[in-house]
């Protein structure tokens, strides 16, 4: 994310998208543009991927939900604010954007109000403080190594039956919510996907859960660690560790920070990294030791 919305912004790219008080259609914010209308229509897309209107709706929803939890204004005239002619209008669009109603999304009281943190440009008041770029950090160094880690698993596991492959595991499922029992292919592959379900919830990216081939496998270590990268990232530039979020994937919707998703993901991923290498330790397919993030960055070309 390289930028905001807000009335302070000085981006030029944010221009383009007009004053979010003001109401206006796409030919008018063309005319302010001073662009032709299919002139305008191509620099906003280039700039933020989406039509002007489109944007414009989801920075504005974005803004009625940060007013949700942090006034008490009603629904109603957020809704107003936020461009709808009607309440219901309101709620069908937040309800498409966060996954429950505005009144259930206020009670739960999220601090995230982004709709998608892949996106370039959000709203953001001016309270916000915006990070620079840092160096690889723990939690980045912690999930390159599992991916390089697990590549090793997997050519090891090439050389099992599929037989062994779907025979229990003598250690256990640590998700309260699977059961107990697990084979190495389900342990596998949880780990490959491991953040799979945070990519869905917060970002809406659905891939898949469990794959289960080892090429499945080897695609799914591919995805999950850019994708939890792309998380990392985003959330560690604007410094958003301790903001929640709803879940709306959850039955019912829960709300979480991104500091105790981001611990419950490495965790896990380290519990199936080490049961996963005891496992193979005892099949004489190559693996003797565990590699730790040292090995890794003793391996890792130099920047």
């Amino acid at each position: 994310m390289a930028g905001s919305m807000n009335n302070e912004s000085n981006d030029s790219q944010l221009d383009l998208l007009g004053d979010l008080d003001t109401a206006a259609d796409g030919k008018e914010l063309a005319q302010r543009a001073a662009y032709s209308k299919p002139q305008f229509y191509r620099k906003v897309k280039q700039a933020f991927g989406a039509p002007p209107m489109a944007v414009r709706r989801r920075l504005m929803l974005e803004r009625a939900a940060y007013r949700l939890t942090r006034t008490s204004e009603s629904i109603t005239g957020i809704s107003i604010d936020a461009g709808f002619d009607s309440l219901e209008g309101f709620g069908r669009a937040f309800r498409t954007a966060f996954g429950i109603s505005p009144s259930h999304y206020r009670k739960l009281a999220p601090d995230e109000y982004r709709i998608d943190l892949s996106e370039r440009y959000h709203f953001a008041p001016s309270s916000v403080r915006w990070q620079g770029d840092h160096a690889m950090n723990i939690q980045e160094l912690m999930t390159r190594h599992h991916g390089w880690e697990m590549e090793r698993f997997l050519d090891a596991c090439e050389k099992l039956p599929g037989a062994r492959l779907d025979a229990p595991m003598s250690t256990y499922e640590p998700y309260i919510w699977c059961e107990a029992s697990v084979t190495l292919r389900e342990m596998l592959g949880r780990a490959c996907a491991f953040a799979a379900p945070w990519m869905d919830s917060i970002n809406g990216d659905k891939t898949e859960y469990q794959p289960e081939t080892l090429s499945e496998m080897r695609a799914a270590i591919s995805i999950n660690e850019a994708g939890f990268l792309k998380l990392l990232t985003a959330i560690d530039k604007e410094g958003s560790y301790d903001m929640t979020f709803v879940d709306s994937e959850c039955d019912p919707p829960m709300v979480f920070s991104y500091v105790g998703v981001l611990a419950h993901a490495l965790t896990h991923a380290a519990y199936r990294r080490m049961v996963i290498s005891q496992e193979l330790r005892t099949l004489n397919v190559g693996i003797d030791r565990v590699r730790d993030p040292i090995d890794f960055l003793a391996s890792a070309p130099a920047s």
